[in-house]
């Protein structure tokens, strides 16, 4: 079993949590990350970028000069993409940046970045207690004991109800938070460590065996 642990909100570590040692055996299939990882990107773009080729500019109906005796180079109008304030060349249209993956491979990709996380030991639980009224000091005191106020920290919390765990934790620096209904392998790819919310293990234990995360 690979041993995880368990802090309280003080930063004091009060217990453990084991996962399958089996779960880690197998080596992360980078190749289902990569592919997450491009499809989420590019999924964020909205794909509105637009720039006006010579046909779209306004003006340059006439022919500037007459074709031949000039010396000078044949021109048909002065909005070509040569020209300054010309149209603009194989620029960029509105476009859909969106690429479709497969249940099973966004589900594969969370379950590799949890075990990468896990593989290098930068996941952690907390027990948290209910927040009276929110103040960002808690959580800030909690990264320091723990050694993490310089790291970029993913918050995972069982759900939505409690919002002075929100409200406190929101404003710090190089920290995020979701629910662990709602999380995705970017995420957890784009953070230095987990901090998961101990009622949550039993959720993230059957996920990693093979269950699904609800």
């Amino acid at each position: 079993m690979v041993k995880v642990n368990v802090y309280d909100i003080e930063g004091n570590i009060v217990g453990e949590r084991e996962i399958n040692e089996e779960i880690l055996k197998k080596p992360i299939n980078k190749d289902v990350l990569y592919y997450y990882v491009v499809s989420y990107l590019a999924n964020q773009r909205i794909g509105t970028h637009s720039t006006k080729t010579r046909g779209e500019v306004s003006g340059g109906g006439k022919k500037p000069w007459r074709q031949k005796g000039t010396g000078r180079a044949r021109v048909g109008s002065i909005r070509n993409p040569i020209w300054r304030h010309g149209g603009i060349a194989f620029g960029p249209k509105p476009r859909d940046y969106y690429i479709r993956l497969p249940k099973k491979v966004k589900r594969k990709a969370l379950i590799e970045s949890i075990r990468d996380k896990l593989m290098e030991n930068r996941i952690a639980f907390i027990k948290i207690d209910k927040i009276e009224k929110p103040k960002t000091k808690i959580f800030s005191n909690f990264l320091k004991k723990v050694g993490l106020d310089n790291e970029k920290v993913l918050f995972i919390f069982k759900d939505a109800m409690d919002k002075n765990k929100i409200l406190s934790v929101r404003n710090l620096p190089n920290v995020s938070y979701d629910y662990i209904e709602k999380i995705n392998a970017y995420e957890i790819l784009n953070s230095d460590r987990l901090i998961i919310e101990d009622d949550s293990y039993e959720k993230i234990k059957n996920f990693l065996e093979g269950g699904e995360i609800v």
